[in-house]
Protein backbone atom coordinates (compact mmCIF):
# COMPACT_ATOMS: atom_id res chain seq x y z
CA UNK A 1 0.00 0.00 0.00
CA UNK A 2 1.42 3.54 -0.82
CA UNK A 3 0.78 6.30 1.79
CA UNK A 4 1.89 9.73 0.55
CA UNK A 5 1.89 12.69 2.73
CA UNK A 6 2.19 16.21 1.34
CA UNK A 7 3.36 19.29 2.66
CA UNK A 8 2.93 22.62 1.38
CA UNK A 9 6.84 23.03 0.79
CA UNK A 10 5.64 20.09 -1.65
CA UNK A 11 3.55 22.64 -3.29
CA UNK A 12 5.44 25.75 -3.97
CA UNK A 13 7.06 27.61 -6.69
CA UNK A 14 9.52 30.20 -5.97
CA UNK A 15 9.80 33.10 -8.84
CA UNK A 16 12.87 34.14 -10.21
CA UNK A 17 13.25 37.37 -7.61
CA UNK A 18 15.96 38.31 -9.79
CA UNK A 19 14.15 38.99 -12.59
CA UNK A 20 13.18 42.71 -13.10
CA UNK A 21 9.92 44.17 -13.73
CA UNK A 22 9.51 47.28 -15.14
CA UNK A 23 5.68 48.51 -14.62
CA UNK A 24 3.11 47.72 -12.75
CA UNK A 25 1.28 45.37 -15.46
CA UNK A 26 4.23 43.46 -15.95
CA UNK A 27 4.09 43.08 -12.01
CA UNK A 28 1.01 42.19 -11.83
CA UNK A 29 1.15 39.78 -14.97
CA UNK A 30 4.44 37.91 -12.75
CA UNK A 31 2.36 37.38 -9.97
CA UNK A 32 -0.31 35.65 -12.52
CA UNK A 33 2.01 33.94 -14.07
CA UNK A 34 3.29 32.63 -10.18
CA UNK A 35 -0.16 32.11 -9.05
CA UNK A 36 -0.93 29.76 -12.04
CA UNK A 37 2.28 28.07 -11.75
CA UNK A 38 1.39 26.75 -8.32
CA UNK A 39 -2.09 26.09 -9.07
CA UNK A 40 -0.62 23.91 -12.10
CA UNK A 41 2.02 22.40 -10.52
CA UNK A 42 -0.37 21.02 -7.36
CA UNK A 43 -2.88 19.31 -9.32
CA UNK A 44 -0.16 17.55 -11.68
CA UNK A 45 0.85 16.62 -8.38
CA UNK A 46 -2.88 15.90 -6.82
CA UNK A 47 -3.63 14.04 -10.13
CA UNK A 48 -1.01 11.70 -10.64
CA UNK A 49 -1.53 10.62 -6.98
CA UNK A 50 -4.45 9.13 -7.28
CA UNK A 51 -4.08 6.27 -10.09
CA UNK A 52 -1.05 5.05 -7.89
CA UNK A 53 -2.97 4.69 -4.83
CA UNK A 54 -6.02 2.79 -6.22
CA UNK A 55 -3.38 0.78 -8.46
CA UNK A 56 -1.70 0.18 -4.53
CA UNK A 57 -4.74 -0.19 -3.16
CA UNK A 58 -6.17 -3.02 -5.67
CA UNK A 59 -3.24 -5.27 -4.85
CA UNK A 60 -1.03 -6.65 -7.38
CA UNK A 61 -2.66 -9.18 -9.62
CA UNK A 62 0.39 -9.90 -11.42
CA UNK A 63 3.33 -12.03 -10.55
CA UNK A 64 5.11 -15.19 -10.96
CA UNK A 65 2.30 -18.07 -11.49
CA UNK A 66 2.10 -20.10 -8.02
CA UNK A 67 2.25 -23.83 -8.89
CA UNK A 68 1.50 -25.50 -5.42
CA UNK A 69 3.64 -27.66 -4.78
CA UNK A 70 7.86 -28.03 -5.95
CA UNK A 71 6.75 -31.82 -6.80
CA UNK A 72 4.35 -30.19 -9.23
CA UNK A 73 7.07 -28.05 -11.13
CA UNK A 74 9.65 -31.43 -11.19
CA UNK A 75 6.91 -33.20 -12.61
CA UNK A 76 7.02 -30.95 -15.41
CA UNK A 77 10.12 -29.80 -15.87
CA UNK A 78 11.46 -33.62 -15.68
CA UNK A 79 9.13 -35.98 -16.69
CA UNK A 80 8.28 -37.39 -20.21
CA UNK A 81 4.67 -39.02 -19.36
CA UNK A 82 1.38 -37.05 -19.08
CA UNK A 83 0.17 -35.17 -15.47
CA UNK A 84 -3.24 -34.14 -14.33
CA UNK A 85 -3.02 -30.67 -13.32
CA UNK A 86 -6.03 -28.38 -11.70
CA UNK A 87 -5.62 -24.55 -13.36
CA UNK A 88 -7.21 -22.52 -10.93
CA UNK A 89 -8.99 -18.74 -11.62
CA UNK A 90 -9.57 -16.26 -9.84
CA UNK A 91 -12.56 -15.52 -7.32
CA UNK A 92 -15.76 -13.31 -8.46
CA UNK A 93 -17.13 -10.92 -5.38
CA UNK A 94 -20.65 -12.49 -4.77
CA UNK A 95 -23.82 -11.17 -3.35
CA UNK A 96 -25.81 -11.68 -0.18
CA UNK A 97 -28.75 -13.95 -2.00
CA UNK A 98 -27.56 -17.40 -1.90
CA UNK A 99 -30.40 -18.29 -4.57
CA UNK A 100 -28.48 -16.21 -7.44
CA UNK A 101 -24.66 -17.88 -6.23
CA UNK A 102 -24.58 -20.75 -8.61
CA UNK A 103 -25.41 -18.26 -11.64
CA UNK A 104 -23.13 -15.96 -10.74
CA UNK A 105 -20.13 -18.59 -10.47
CA UNK A 106 -21.23 -19.93 -13.22
CA UNK A 107 -20.99 -17.37 -15.40
CA UNK A 108 -17.92 -15.64 -14.23
CA UNK A 109 -16.38 -19.49 -14.87
CA UNK A 110 -17.32 -19.39 -18.06
CA UNK A 111 -15.73 -16.03 -18.82
CA UNK A 112 -12.41 -16.20 -16.77
CA UNK A 113 -12.39 -20.12 -18.35
CA UNK A 114 -12.58 -19.06 -21.96
CA UNK A 115 -8.88 -18.29 -22.77
CA UNK A 116 -7.38 -21.35 -21.67
CA UNK A 117 -9.78 -23.73 -22.97
CA UNK A 118 -9.26 -21.88 -26.13
CA UNK A 119 -5.70 -22.14 -25.80
CA UNK A 120 -5.97 -26.33 -25.20
CA UNK A 121 -7.86 -26.90 -28.06
CA UNK A 122 -5.88 -25.38 -30.37
CA UNK A 123 -2.39 -27.06 -28.95
CA UNK A 124 -0.89 -30.12 -28.63
CA UNK A 125 -0.29 -31.78 -25.39
CA UNK A 126 -2.60 -30.04 -23.24
CA UNK A 127 -6.06 -32.22 -23.01
CA UNK A 128 -9.17 -30.61 -20.92
CA UNK A 129 -10.91 -33.23 -18.64
CA UNK A 130 -13.36 -31.07 -16.80
CA UNK A 131 -14.27 -27.87 -15.55
CA UNK A 132 -15.44 -26.76 -12.40
CA UNK A 133 -17.59 -23.64 -11.07
CA UNK A 134 -17.97 -24.46 -7.27
CA UNK A 135 -14.23 -24.24 -7.31
CA UNK A 136 -13.19 -22.16 -10.63
CA UNK A 137 -11.01 -24.65 -11.83
CA UNK A 138 -10.54 -26.68 -15.22
CA UNK A 139 -8.66 -30.37 -14.88
CA UNK A 140 -6.22 -30.64 -17.69
CA UNK A 141 -3.94 -33.53 -18.55
CA UNK A 142 -0.21 -31.61 -20.16
CA UNK A 143 2.60 -33.58 -21.46
CA UNK A 144 5.68 -31.51 -19.84
CA UNK A 145 7.39 -32.67 -23.36
CA UNK A 146 5.51 -30.54 -25.34
CA UNK A 147 4.46 -28.08 -22.76
CA UNK A 148 6.13 -24.91 -20.73
CA UNK A 149 4.42 -24.56 -17.27
CA UNK A 150 5.39 -20.59 -18.33
CA UNK A 151 2.85 -21.13 -20.77
CA UNK A 152 0.22 -20.75 -18.42
CA UNK A 153 1.55 -17.03 -17.36
CA UNK A 154 -0.08 -15.17 -20.30
CA UNK A 155 -3.90 -16.18 -18.70
CA UNK A 156 -4.45 -12.97 -16.49
CA UNK A 157 -7.32 -14.72 -14.65
CA UNK A 158 -5.13 -17.63 -13.60
CA UNK A 159 -3.97 -17.37 -10.11
CA UNK A 160 -2.51 -20.83 -9.28
CA UNK A 161 -1.57 -24.39 -10.45
CA UNK A 162 -1.92 -27.70 -7.98
CA UNK A 163 -1.80 -31.03 -8.66
CA UNK A 164 -4.74 -33.20 -9.11
CA UNK A 165 -4.08 -34.44 -5.30
CA UNK A 166 -5.51 -37.31 -3.52
CA UNK A 167 -7.83 -37.04 -0.31
CA UNK A 168 -8.25 -40.17 1.46
CA UNK A 169 -10.71 -42.32 3.52
CA UNK A 170 -9.77 -41.71 7.32
CA UNK A 171 -7.90 -45.13 8.34
CA UNK A 172 -9.86 -47.08 11.11
CA UNK A 173 -8.89 -46.82 14.34
CA UNK A 174 -8.67 -49.90 16.48
CA UNK A 175 -12.05 -51.10 17.48
CA UNK A 176 -13.21 -49.64 21.13
CA UNK A 177 -15.85 -52.00 21.97
CA UNK A 178 -18.23 -50.10 24.14
CA UNK A 179 -21.44 -50.95 22.95
CA UNK A 180 -24.01 -51.73 25.68
CA UNK A 181 -26.67 -52.48 23.33
CA UNK A 182 -29.31 -54.97 23.71
CA UNK A 183 -32.15 -56.45 21.48
CA UNK A 184 -34.49 -54.24 23.16
CA UNK A 185 -33.72 -51.04 22.42
CA UNK A 186 -34.74 -49.44 19.81
CA UNK A 187 -31.86 -46.88 18.74
CA UNK A 188 -27.93 -46.95 18.66
CA UNK A 189 -26.46 -45.09 21.29
CA UNK A 190 -25.00 -42.27 19.15
CA UNK A 191 -28.97 -41.32 18.32
CA UNK A 192 -29.42 -41.62 22.19
CA UNK A 193 -26.38 -39.54 23.25
CA UNK A 194 -27.13 -36.74 21.25
CA UNK A 195 -31.32 -37.19 21.84
CA UNK A 196 -32.56 -37.41 18.52
CA UNK A 197 -35.51 -39.23 19.52
CA UNK A 198 -36.90 -35.98 21.78
CA UNK A 199 -36.57 -34.30 18.69
CA UNK A 200 -38.38 -37.04 16.54
CA UNK A 201 -41.40 -36.94 19.23
CA UNK A 202 -41.49 -33.10 20.59
CA UNK A 203 -41.06 -31.66 17.10
CA UNK A 204 -42.54 -34.60 14.86
CA UNK A 205 -39.63 -34.39 11.97
CA UNK A 206 -37.05 -36.91 11.24
CA UNK A 207 -36.07 -34.66 8.60
CA UNK A 208 -38.58 -34.62 5.92
CA UNK A 209 -38.07 -32.03 2.95
CA UNK A 210 -34.80 -31.44 3.51
CA UNK A 211 -31.59 -33.07 1.45
CA UNK A 212 -28.81 -34.69 2.37
CA UNK A 213 -25.83 -35.26 0.37
CA UNK A 214 -23.11 -37.87 1.21
CA UNK A 215 -19.92 -37.31 -0.77
CA UNK A 216 -18.07 -40.73 0.01
CA UNK A 217 -17.33 -44.17 -1.38
CA UNK A 218 -20.64 -45.37 -2.70
CA UNK A 219 -23.63 -46.46 -1.13
CA UNK A 220 -25.44 -50.52 -1.09
CA UNK A 221 -29.08 -49.52 -2.23
CA UNK A 222 -30.03 -52.83 -1.93
CA UNK A 223 -29.70 -52.54 1.82
CA UNK A 224 -32.93 -52.70 3.76
CA UNK A 225 -32.58 -49.65 5.81
CA UNK A 226 -31.45 -47.35 2.95
CA UNK A 227 -33.78 -45.86 0.44
CA UNK A 228 -31.99 -43.15 -1.69
CA UNK A 229 -33.08 -40.69 -3.28
CA UNK A 230 -34.33 -40.32 -7.19
CA UNK A 231 -36.19 -38.13 -9.87
CA UNK A 232 -37.50 -41.54 -11.36
CA UNK A 233 -37.59 -44.64 -9.19
CA UNK A 234 -38.38 -46.70 -12.93
CA UNK A 235 -34.53 -46.02 -13.79
CA UNK A 236 -31.37 -47.88 -11.72
CA UNK A 237 -29.23 -44.74 -12.43
CA UNK A 238 -31.53 -42.89 -9.44
CA UNK A 239 -31.52 -39.56 -11.24
CA UNK A 240 -30.81 -36.71 -8.43
CA UNK A 241 -29.75 -38.80 -6.24
CA UNK A 242 -26.93 -41.02 -7.58
CA UNK A 243 -23.80 -39.64 -9.02
CA UNK A 244 -20.09 -41.10 -9.93
CA UNK A 245 -17.31 -39.07 -10.64
CA UNK A 246 -13.87 -40.25 -11.72
CA UNK A 247 -10.63 -38.94 -10.79
CA UNK A 248 -10.33 -36.34 -13.46
CA UNK A 249 -13.72 -35.33 -12.06
CA UNK A 250 -15.75 -36.35 -15.15
CA UNK A 251 -19.16 -38.01 -14.07
CA UNK A 252 -19.68 -41.28 -14.95
CA UNK A 253 -22.17 -42.05 -17.72
CA UNK A 254 -25.11 -44.89 -16.68
CA UNK A 255 -23.59 -45.54 -13.75
CA UNK A 256 -26.24 -47.20 -11.31
CA UNK A 257 -25.54 -47.04 -7.34
CA UNK A 258 -22.55 -49.51 -5.40
CA UNK A 259 -20.38 -48.89 -2.83
CA UNK A 260 -16.62 -49.70 -3.81
CA UNK A 261 -15.71 -50.46 0.07
CA UNK A 262 -18.05 -49.98 3.04
CA UNK A 263 -17.06 -46.70 4.27
CA UNK A 264 -20.09 -44.80 2.10
CA UNK A 265 -22.91 -47.75 3.11
CA UNK A 266 -22.26 -46.77 6.56
CA UNK A 267 -22.17 -43.13 7.44
CA UNK A 268 -25.08 -43.26 4.94
CA UNK A 269 -26.94 -45.23 7.28
CA UNK A 270 -25.74 -43.16 10.22
CA UNK A 271 -27.69 -39.99 8.19
CA UNK A 272 -31.05 -41.51 7.44
CA UNK A 273 -30.85 -45.03 8.11
CA UNK A 274 -34.14 -46.95 9.20
CA UNK A 275 -34.95 -49.53 11.65
CA UNK A 276 -35.18 -53.29 9.58
CA UNK A 277 -33.63 -54.74 12.38
CA UNK A 278 -35.76 -53.48 14.99
CA UNK A 279 -32.78 -50.86 16.00
CA UNK A 280 -33.29 -47.54 14.53
CA UNK A 281 -29.71 -46.48 12.91
CA UNK A 282 -30.20 -43.11 10.93
CA UNK A 283 -30.63 -39.51 12.47
CA UNK A 284 -32.75 -38.06 10.04
CA UNK A 285 -34.42 -41.29 8.24
CA UNK A 286 -37.37 -39.16 6.15
CA UNK A 287 -34.49 -36.94 4.52
CA UNK A 288 -34.10 -37.31 0.83
CA UNK A 289 -30.47 -38.89 0.78
CA UNK A 290 -28.43 -38.31 -2.03
CA UNK A 291 -25.24 -39.83 -2.48
CA UNK A 292 -21.70 -38.53 -4.78
CA UNK A 293 -19.29 -41.61 -5.39
CA UNK A 294 -16.11 -39.48 -4.94
CA UNK A 295 -13.80 -41.95 -3.45
CA UNK A 296 -12.71 -45.03 -4.54
CA UNK A 297 -12.22 -48.16 -1.37
CA UNK A 298 -9.48 -45.78 -0.24
CA UNK A 299 -9.45 -42.27 -1.24
CA UNK A 300 -10.07 -39.90 -4.55
CA UNK A 301 -8.76 -37.13 -5.97
CA UNK A 302 -9.45 -33.03 -5.92
CA UNK A 303 -11.47 -33.14 -8.81
CA UNK A 304 -13.66 -35.48 -7.50
CA UNK A 305 -14.59 -33.75 -4.38
CA UNK A 306 -14.79 -30.97 -6.26
CA UNK A 307 -17.20 -32.46 -8.57
CA UNK A 308 -19.38 -34.34 -6.04
CA UNK A 309 -19.68 -30.84 -4.50
CA UNK A 310 -21.16 -29.19 -7.65
CA UNK A 311 -23.04 -31.75 -8.15
CA UNK A 312 -24.59 -31.56 -4.37
CA UNK A 313 -25.33 -27.86 -5.44
CA UNK A 314 -26.67 -27.99 -8.07
CA UNK A 315 -29.57 -30.51 -6.39
CA UNK A 316 -30.11 -28.26 -4.07
CA UNK A 317 -28.72 -29.97 -1.54
CA UNK A 318 -29.43 -28.03 2.30
CA UNK A 319 -26.51 -30.74 3.94
CA UNK A 320 -23.15 -32.19 2.49
CA UNK A 321 -21.87 -34.36 4.75
CA UNK A 322 -18.06 -35.23 3.70
CA UNK A 323 -16.32 -38.00 5.93
CA UNK A 324 -12.86 -37.87 4.93
CA UNK A 325 -9.86 -35.42 4.05
CA UNK A 326 -6.09 -34.97 3.99
CA UNK A 327 -3.87 -33.99 6.86
CA UNK A 328 -2.89 -30.20 7.20
CA UNK A 329 -3.93 -27.17 5.51
CA UNK A 330 -4.39 -27.69 1.70
CA UNK A 331 -5.94 -23.75 1.07
CA UNK A 332 -6.96 -25.43 -2.99
CA UNK A 333 -10.00 -26.88 -1.17
CA UNK A 334 -10.88 -23.42 0.81
CA UNK A 335 -12.87 -22.14 -2.67
CA UNK A 336 -15.19 -24.88 -2.91
CA UNK A 337 -16.34 -25.53 0.53
CA UNK A 338 -16.81 -21.54 0.99
CA UNK A 339 -18.89 -21.68 -2.40
CA UNK A 340 -20.78 -24.44 -0.96
CA UNK A 341 -21.69 -22.54 2.28
CA UNK A 342 -22.33 -19.43 0.47
CA UNK A 343 -25.37 -21.59 -1.79
CA UNK A 344 -27.22 -21.83 1.77
CA UNK A 345 -25.85 -25.47 2.14
CA UNK A 346 -24.25 -26.01 5.56
CA UNK A 347 -21.42 -28.55 5.15
CA UNK A 348 -20.11 -30.92 7.71
CA UNK A 349 -16.69 -32.32 8.10
CA UNK A 350 -14.71 -35.01 9.88
CA UNK A 351 -11.97 -33.09 11.15
CA UNK A 352 -9.90 -36.94 10.90
CA UNK A 353 -7.80 -39.98 13.10
CA UNK A 354 -4.68 -38.73 13.38
CA UNK A 355 -5.22 -37.56 17.34
CA UNK A 356 -4.82 -34.68 19.29
CA UNK A 357 -2.40 -31.67 17.80
CA UNK A 358 -3.57 -32.50 14.04
CA UNK A 359 -6.78 -31.89 11.55
CA UNK A 360 -7.43 -32.44 8.13
CA UNK A 361 -9.01 -30.24 5.22
CA UNK A 362 -11.87 -29.40 4.47
CA UNK A 363 -12.74 -30.12 8.22
CA UNK A 364 -10.19 -27.72 8.94
CA UNK A 365 -11.97 -24.45 6.39
CA UNK A 366 -13.40 -22.43 8.74
CA UNK A 367 -16.89 -22.56 6.85
CA UNK A 368 -16.93 -26.12 7.36
CA UNK A 369 -18.67 -27.33 10.86
CA UNK A 370 -15.58 -29.34 12.16
CA UNK A 371 -16.81 -32.73 14.32
CA UNK A 372 -15.00 -34.69 16.37
CA UNK A 373 -15.52 -37.79 18.05
CA UNK A 374 -16.30 -39.16 21.54
CA UNK A 375 -17.11 -42.36 23.27
CA UNK A 376 -20.09 -43.75 25.26
CA UNK A 377 -18.69 -41.90 28.40
CA UNK A 378 -18.71 -38.74 26.80
CA UNK A 379 -14.75 -39.01 26.56
CA UNK A 380 -12.76 -37.97 23.19
CA UNK A 381 -10.86 -40.71 21.80
CA UNK A 382 -6.89 -40.42 21.34
CA UNK A 383 -7.75 -40.58 17.99
CA UNK A 384 -10.10 -37.85 16.79
CA UNK A 385 -8.27 -34.73 15.80
CA UNK A 386 -8.28 -31.16 17.27
CA UNK A 387 -6.06 -28.21 17.41
CA UNK A 388 -5.88 -24.36 17.78
CA UNK A 389 -5.13 -23.12 14.08
CA UNK A 390 -3.82 -19.62 13.00
CA UNK A 391 -5.23 -18.03 10.01
CA UNK A 392 -1.72 -17.06 8.84
CA UNK A 393 -1.00 -20.70 8.47
CA UNK A 394 -3.00 -21.25 5.47
CA UNK A 395 -1.58 -19.43 2.24
CA UNK A 396 -3.68 -17.20 0.77
CA UNK A 397 -6.69 -17.08 3.17
CA UNK A 398 -9.86 -15.03 3.46
CA UNK A 399 -9.19 -11.46 4.76
CA UNK A 400 -12.68 -12.08 6.96
CA UNK A 401 -11.38 -14.78 8.48
CA UNK A 402 -10.24 -14.55 12.21
CA UNK A 403 -7.00 -14.58 13.44
CA UNK A 404 -6.80 -17.89 15.11
CA UNK A 405 -9.73 -20.57 15.47
CA UNK A 406 -10.10 -24.04 17.18
CA UNK A 407 -11.21 -27.31 15.60
CA UNK A 408 -13.62 -29.27 16.17
CA UNK A 409 -16.64 -27.03 16.23
CA UNK A 410 -18.70 -29.91 18.15
CA UNK A 411 -18.16 -33.81 19.39
CA UNK A 412 -20.65 -36.47 18.02
CA UNK A 413 -20.58 -40.42 18.69
CA UNK A 414 -17.34 -41.80 17.03
CA UNK A 415 -16.70 -45.00 18.98
CA UNK A 416 -18.45 -48.41 18.58
CA UNK A 417 -20.88 -46.80 15.92
CA UNK A 418 -23.42 -49.50 14.73
CA UNK A 419 -24.44 -48.69 11.25
CA UNK A 420 -25.16 -50.22 8.00
CA UNK A 421 -22.98 -52.03 5.41
CA UNK A 422 -23.42 -53.94 1.75
CA UNK A 423 -24.75 -57.20 3.22
CA UNK A 424 -25.69 -56.41 6.96
CA UNK A 425 -24.16 -54.32 9.96
CA UNK A 426 -20.85 -53.38 11.48
CA UNK A 427 -19.88 -51.79 13.93
CA UNK A 428 -17.16 -48.69 13.28
CA UNK A 429 -15.10 -46.04 15.13
CA UNK A 430 -13.97 -42.69 14.18
CA UNK A 431 -14.45 -39.24 13.30
CA UNK A 432 -16.04 -40.17 10.35
CA UNK A 433 -18.25 -42.35 11.72
CA UNK A 434 -18.74 -39.00 14.67
CA UNK A 435 -19.55 -36.30 10.94
CA UNK A 436 -22.84 -37.60 10.19
CA UNK A 437 -24.24 -37.88 13.31
CA UNK A 438 -24.28 -33.71 12.84
CA UNK A 439 -24.94 -33.83 9.16
CA UNK A 440 -28.42 -35.92 10.29
CA UNK A 441 -28.33 -33.18 13.19
CA UNK A 442 -29.02 -30.05 10.63
CA UNK A 443 -31.44 -32.11 8.36
CA UNK A 444 -34.25 -32.44 11.46
CA UNK A 445 -32.80 -28.82 12.27
CA UNK A 446 -33.51 -27.69 8.57
CA UNK A 447 -36.44 -29.52 8.31
CA UNK A 448 -37.96 -27.60 11.71
CA UNK A 449 -36.40 -24.38 10.35
CA UNK A 450 -36.20 -24.18 6.79
CA UNK A 451 -34.96 -20.69 6.46
CA UNK A 452 -32.52 -20.98 8.71
CA UNK A 453 -29.36 -20.41 7.62
CA UNK A 454 -26.20 -22.05 7.77
CA UNK A 455 -24.92 -19.73 10.09
CA UNK A 456 -27.67 -19.33 12.36
CA UNK A 457 -27.67 -23.61 12.70
CA UNK A 458 -24.19 -23.74 13.06
CA UNK A 459 -24.22 -21.28 15.43
CA UNK A 460 -27.39 -22.95 17.54
CA UNK A 461 -25.38 -26.24 17.52
CA UNK A 462 -22.08 -24.36 19.29
CA UNK A 463 -24.28 -22.68 21.64
CA UNK A 464 -26.47 -25.73 22.68
CA UNK A 465 -23.69 -28.25 22.55
CA UNK A 466 -22.82 -29.50 26.46
CA UNK A 467 -19.33 -31.06 27.76
CA UNK A 468 -19.31 -33.87 30.89
CA UNK A 469 -18.46 -32.60 34.30
CA UNK A 470 -14.77 -31.89 34.92
CA UNK A 471 -13.75 -30.59 32.07
CA UNK A 472 -13.16 -27.29 30.62
CA UNK A 473 -16.34 -25.02 29.93
CA UNK A 474 -14.00 -23.21 27.43
CA UNK A 475 -13.42 -23.67 23.80
CA UNK A 476 -10.98 -26.31 23.38
CA UNK A 477 -8.92 -28.41 21.11
CA UNK A 478 -10.39 -31.43 22.10
CA UNK A 479 -14.35 -30.94 22.56
CA UNK A 480 -14.78 -27.77 20.23
CA UNK A 481 -17.62 -26.72 21.94
CA UNK A 482 -18.86 -29.59 23.36
CA UNK A 483 -21.13 -32.73 22.10
CA UNK A 484 -23.70 -32.17 20.01
CA UNK A 485 -27.76 -32.34 21.88
CA UNK A 486 -29.75 -32.26 18.92
CA UNK A 487 -33.08 -32.04 20.97
CA UNK A 488 -31.70 -28.73 23.04
CA UNK A 489 -30.51 -27.25 19.31
CA UNK A 490 -34.11 -27.98 17.96
CA UNK A 491 -35.81 -26.33 20.76
CA UNK A 492 -33.52 -23.11 20.49
CA UNK A 493 -33.63 -23.08 16.70
CA UNK A 494 -37.69 -23.44 17.01
CA UNK A 495 -38.37 -21.18 20.05
CA UNK A 496 -36.09 -18.44 17.44
CA UNK A 497 -38.10 -18.72 14.27
CA UNK A 498 -41.23 -18.33 16.56
CA UNK A 499 -40.13 -15.57 18.18
CA UNK A 500 -39.28 -13.59 15.23
CA UNK A 501 -40.51 -13.01 11.73
CA UNK A 502 -37.29 -11.52 10.86
CA UNK A 503 -35.07 -14.06 8.53
CA UNK A 504 -31.56 -14.14 9.78
CA UNK A 505 -29.45 -13.10 6.66
CA UNK A 506 -26.66 -15.00 4.98
CA UNK A 507 -23.63 -13.15 4.36
CA UNK A 508 -21.92 -14.99 2.16
CA UNK A 509 -18.64 -12.75 2.96
CA UNK A 510 -19.07 -13.75 6.54
CA UNK A 511 -18.75 -17.49 6.89
CA UNK A 512 -18.94 -18.07 10.88
CA UNK A 513 -20.00 -21.39 10.45
CA UNK A 514 -16.66 -23.09 10.15
CA UNK A 515 -14.26 -24.22 13.03
CA UNK A 516 -14.80 -23.44 16.96
CA UNK A 517 -13.48 -20.29 18.18
CA UNK A 518 -13.83 -18.15 21.37
CA UNK A 519 -16.13 -14.80 21.16
CA UNK A 520 -13.07 -12.79 22.56
CA UNK A 521 -11.31 -14.66 18.92
CA UNK A 522 -14.04 -13.49 16.68
CA UNK A 523 -12.61 -10.76 13.93
CA UNK A 524 -14.60 -8.10 11.71
CA UNK A 525 -16.41 -10.57 9.13
CA UNK A 526 -15.83 -7.38 6.29
CA UNK A 527 -13.27 -7.55 3.37
CA UNK A 528 -10.00 -5.53 4.75
CA UNK A 529 -9.03 -5.96 1.22
CA UNK A 530 -12.50 -3.42 0.01
CA UNK A 531 -11.75 -1.30 3.58
CA UNK A 532 -8.06 -0.97 2.59
CA UNK A 533 -8.43 0.13 -0.88
CA UNK A 534 -11.63 2.44 0.37
CA UNK A 535 -8.87 4.28 2.65
CA UNK A 536 -6.57 4.70 0.31
CA UNK A 537 -8.86 6.66 -2.59
CA UNK A 538 -10.35 8.63 0.50
CA UNK A 539 -6.37 9.55 1.14
CA UNK A 540 -6.19 10.88 -2.28
CA UNK A 541 -9.11 12.58 -2.52
CA UNK A 542 -8.48 14.21 0.32
CA UNK A 543 -5.03 15.34 -0.66
CA UNK A 544 -6.33 16.62 -3.83
CA UNK A 545 -8.98 18.92 -1.66
CA UNK A 546 -6.41 20.15 0.77
CA UNK A 547 -4.05 21.09 -2.56
CA UNK A 548 -6.72 22.61 -4.36
CA UNK A 549 -7.93 24.50 -1.31
CA UNK A 550 -4.54 25.90 -1.03
CA UNK A 551 -4.13 27.01 -4.49
CA UNK A 552 -7.61 29.21 -3.99
CA UNK A 553 -6.24 30.65 -0.83
CA UNK A 554 -3.42 31.55 -2.56
CA UNK A 555 -4.73 32.93 -5.72
CA UNK A 556 -7.18 35.11 -3.42
CA UNK A 557 -3.66 36.21 -0.88
CA UNK A 558 -2.61 37.75 -4.64
CA UNK A 559 -5.41 39.64 -5.49
CA UNK A 560 -5.76 40.60 -1.50
CA UNK A 561 -2.10 42.38 -1.99
CA UNK A 562 -3.11 43.96 -5.75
Amino acid sequence: MIRTTLSLVDCTVESNRSIRFDSPVRRRTARVVDRLLVIAVCLLIATSLVPAVVASSAGDAGGDLATGSDDLEEALVDGDEPIELVVRFKEPDLPNDPDVVEERLETHADDTQQPLLEYAESTPGVDVEETFWVANAVVLTVDPDRVDLAAFEQFDDVEEIHENFELAVPEEPPEIDESNETADERTTWGLEATNVPTVWRTHETRGEGVRVAVLDTGIDVDHPDLELYTDDPSDPTYPGGWAEFDETGERVVGSTPHDTGTHGTHVSGTVAGGASNGTAIGVAPDADLMHGLVLEETGGTFAQVVAGMEWAVEADADVVSVSFGTTDRHHQLIEPVRTVDRSGAVVVSSIGNEGHGTSGSPGNVYESIAVGAVDEDGSVPEFSGGERIDRAEWEEPPAEWPETYVVPDVVAPGVAIESSVPGGYESMPGTSMATPHVAGTVALLRSIDPGASSEAISTTLRETAWKPDGTSTEVDTRYGYGIVDAAAAADELAAAAGETDVEIDTDPGSGTDGAANDDSLEQPRESADRDEARTDVAFAVAGLALLAIVAVVLAFAGRTRE
